[in-house]
């Protein structure tokens, strides 16, 4: 008969649960600014010397 096994399997600790915290949520207002709105038309680039110059380059114009 064989002899008994020498290695016995290590039980492992019971992990306690963890109750799952609740996610603080941050919220934040956003200022309606017309600065931004005012970039965004501006066209004046457009006009400028250097850039005409440029797209004469580029362009068939």
């Amino acid at each position: 008969m064989a002899p008994k096994w020498p290695f016995s399997k290590k039980s492992t600790p019971a992990v306690p649960k963890v109750k799952p915290k609740k996610a603080e949520v941050v919220e934040y207002e956003r200022k309606e600014k017309d600065e931004q709105k005012d970039l965004i038309e501006d066209k004046s680039h457009l006009e400028d010397k250097s850039f005409l110059d440029a797209m004469a380059l580029l362009g068939d114009d």
